[in-house]
């Protein structure tokens, strides 16, 4: 009887394991259960969701493609691609010009001229792109985004400058022995720059004459042809001077005006001018652009612990030129745009500008989908 309680614990204790390990089977198998229902129901709130941002992105392509986009296909010929990848080399220049209120005296100044290389990336109407220095190590930042259909075309710039500036072409100093101070350039490292701006056009032409075949290569343009344009500019720069690093020799003769800390203005331009396509071989294109403009410009004046505000009009000229080669899938080509500025304060009036050459190739890919009935 003593030896059959052994057999008998043991037959429990089996007994018990085979109804634990089948409880836990049933349980797995309702767990498992329970997460494919999860993964089922999230499976299709994603592809509600999907459906959803989808049709809400059709109807906002087909506004833009019927109401900002549409063309004259015997001119322009639309891209056959969505996306697009650009690498680009810009030679970059930039000039200030500082001159005291009774035009005796002035001061420039110029950063060392840019090489820069910059990747851009595209998304039909999206242009996105951001280039540096190759060659310094200066606090050089320069990113460009932009919008172009058929009828309108928006482009942000922002760039800023620290440093690697020099002082030149200086007119009414004199030296220690009364001499006027000839031909004088040295680096100057108390100068720096700040822009921030957007610029919106409208297109005239739309329907035959494409702006982005020239400086977005979302499209080909044909048969040659102009445009009338009309811009809006809203911009803000900030320049920033400490003279007091400047070298003694002509911090001993510099007017009061030009002793600022700092001057920022807030400018908002009318532009009008004309654009042209010439079509001068297959798949290749030259473009030139005027766009003159005049503006009211928000200014202020710092000089050591005193303020001046002025508000005042302005004329600016924006500049652009392209030559491009586009075959649809692979393009290559150069572009220059150049910005001037000028404004006239009590004190002081200051001139500055910029202007970048650019060379970029690149490709297009992500095919469309051709419009079915349905759509």
């Amino acid at each position: 009887m003593n030896n059959s309680k052994p057999y008998t614990i043991r037959k429990t204790i089996l007994v018990l394991a085979i109804m634990v390990t089948a409880a836990i089977a049933s349980n797995a198998q309702n767990n498992d259960r329970t997460h494919t229902r999860i993964i089922e129901y999230t499976q299709d709130k994603l592809y509600k969701a999907e459906s959803i941002i989808n049709d809400k992105l059709d109807k906002a392509e087909n506004i833009i493609n019927e109401k900002l986009d549409s063309k004259d296909s015997l001119y322009v010929t639309p891209n056959a691609y969505n996306m697009t990848i650009m690498t680009q080399y810009s030679y970059a220049y930039e000039y200030y010009r500082f001159t005291s209120k009774d035009n005796s005296q002035s001061i420039s100044l110029r950063p060392d001229n840019g090489n820069k290389v910059g990747l851009y990336i595209g998304w039909r109407w999206i242009f996105l792109g951001w280039s540096f220095d190759m060659t310094k190590n200066d606090a050089k930042s320069d990113i460009n985004l932009s919008f172009y259909t058929a009828k309108i075309g928006i482009d942000l710039l922002y760039r800023k400058r620290d440093k690697g500036f020099n002082l030149s072409d200086t007119k009414g100093f004199v030296n220690e022995y009364g001499h006027k101070i000839r031909n004088y350039d040295n680096s100057f490292d108390g100068f720096s720059t700040k822009q921030k701006g957007i610029s919106l056009y409208y297109i005239f032409n739309n329907k035959r004459f494409s702006y982005p075949a020239a400086y977005s290569q979302t499209t080909n343009q044909r048969i040659s042809a102009g445009s009338f344009i009309l811009g809006l500019t809203y911009s803000e720069q900030t320049f920033g001077f400490n003279y007091s690093k400047m070298d003694p020799m002509l911090q001993n003769s510099l007017k009061d005006e030009l002793k600022f800390d700092k001057v920022k203005y807030k400018d908002f331009s009318i532009n009008f001018g004309y654009s042209y396509n010439w079509v001068f071989a297959k798949n290749c294109l030259a473009n030139l652009s005027l766009t003159p403009g005049v503006g009211y410009k928000n200014s202020s004046l710092k000089i050591n612990d005193s303020k001046e505000f002025i508000s005042n009009i302005n004329f600016d000229l924006i500049t652009r030129a392209a030559v491009v080669y586009n075959n649809s899938k692979y393009y290559i080509g150069a572009s220059f745009v150049s910005h001037t500025y000028s404004y006239r304060k009590s004190k002081l009036s200051v001139v500055n500008g910029f202007g970048t050459i650019n060379v970029y190739a690149g490709f297009n890919f992500w095919k469309k989908k051709p419009k079915t009935k349905k759509d």
